[in-house]
């Protein structure tokens, strides 16, 4: 597996780990005290990547509690703030996704000699 390959998968893997973790913030919306977690992985995939494949697969991501409370109850999920990273994370998601089938496609034409 070469480096953009191994970010691609990496990517996918995070992004859904970010969902989890977004869905387990709207999950505590109500939860008196709760604190929202997100997943910070971006910086360490692009220092990943300049080690090597295994590097960037090795990625796994850092759990970050959201400080301070935005609530009277101590909570500080904030809808508003869960939906705009979760799209971001949406985001991330269908950009690597469309780099797969981009990837699949191109060996599809390389090996069958044909475009598609």
């Amino acid at each position: 597996m070469n480096v953009t390959q191994a970010l691609v998968v990496s990517t996918l893997t995070l992004a859904q780990k970010s969902e989890s973790l977004i869905a387990n913030n709207l999950a505590n919306y109500e939860t008196p005290g709760f604190k929202a977690s997100t997943l910070s992985f971006q910086g360490q995939l692009s220092q990943a990547m300049a080690s090597g494949a295994q590097s960037v697969l090795d990625v796994r991501g850092t759990v970050v509690k959201s400080p301070g409370s935005l609530r009277p109850d101590g909570s500080n999920v904030s809808l508003t703030g869960q939906m705009t990273d979760l799209a971001e994370v949406q985001l991330t998601y269908q950009m690597a996704l469309s780099a797969y089938n981009h990837h699949v496609t191109q060996t599809k034409i390389v090996t069958e000699g044909k475009a598609m």
